[in-house]
């Protein structure tokens, strides 16, 4: 669904990222973990076209994603930054409903689509609050809902791309939301990359494991393959014991 070739990413003349290769299929979903300056943003800005390479290839569905139109590309391809800006006094729903831009709906199936999706997000309840006088893991839901209204007219698997979208959660929210991007991978095909910092939601959640160092693909591959306590203390600096819990899946403590 999306493969990534040889992608080299430079700003103001130093490399920044250098992936040799990548790919992705429906229904995966891929935590991308680093510490901080590996390259983890930089992957998703080049990925949504925000930046770009200065060599490679990326393509999305055998396509490359500058041969998409920018409205069909909006209908496949969705964004959920780690903080959004807006300071108009809009109600929740409203920026919702800013994702039916690409779309084709009218007035009431437009409402029925922001009721779903911030219903799908746990936003529902403060549809008609100002979208500012909300906390900051609000509006990252609401953003959320924005985005999923975008990609929800897709005519293939569309592409998620999540810039740390647990970052602003508490705890019980933090698994809905992951729970929330696994079931749209399994259920309905989605293809999700996620910037992720807790490396044991990474090994619940994830499917594969990009693992960036330095602005390199340094490991790639399931989490119980890439986050052995070795690579974590090469990577990070700290040696974690390794558990298993009573579904097997391994804890890094």
């Amino acid at each position: 669904m999306l493969t990534i070739e040889k992608l080299i990413v430079k700003q103001e003349h130093r490399q920044i990222l250098d992936l040799p290769q990548a790919s992705l299929k429906s229904g995966e979903l891929i935590a991308v973990l680093g510490p901080n300056g590996a390259g983890k943003s930089s992957l998703i800005k080049t990925i949504c076209g925000e930046w770009s390479a200065s060599q490679g290839k990326i393509h999305l569905h055998k396509k490359p994603l500058h041969q998409w139109s920018r409205q069909l590309l909006a209908r496949h391809l969705g964004v959920l930054p780690q903080t959004s800006q807006l300071s108009f006094p809009f109600k929740a729903k409203e920026v919702v409903a800013i994702g039916a831009t690409p779309l084709n709906l009218n007035r009431f199936a437009l409402e029925d689509a922001v009721q779903k999706w911030m219903q799908t997000t746990d936003t529902r309840q403060f549809a008609d609050r100002i979208y500012t006088s909300l906390s900051g893991g609000e509006r990252q839901r609401v953003q959320l809902a924005r985005v999923l209204l975008q990609l929800s007219q897709a005519e293939h698997a569309p592409l998620l791309l999540l810039d740390e979208p647990t970052s602003a959660q508490d705890l019980g929210q933090q698994h809905q939301l992951l729970n929330l991007v696994k079931s749209l991978c399994q259920e309905n095909g989605f293809a999700v990359i996620s910037i992720l910092h807790d490396l044991n939601q990474a090994s619940r959640y994830a499917d594969k494991v990009w693992l960036l160092h330095q602005g390199e693909l340094v490991a790639q591959g399931s989490p119980a393959q890439v986050l052995q306590p070795e690579t974590v203390m090469k990577i990070w600096g700290y040696l974690p014991e390794l558990f298993f819990n009573s579904q097997g899946q391994q804890i890094l403590v």
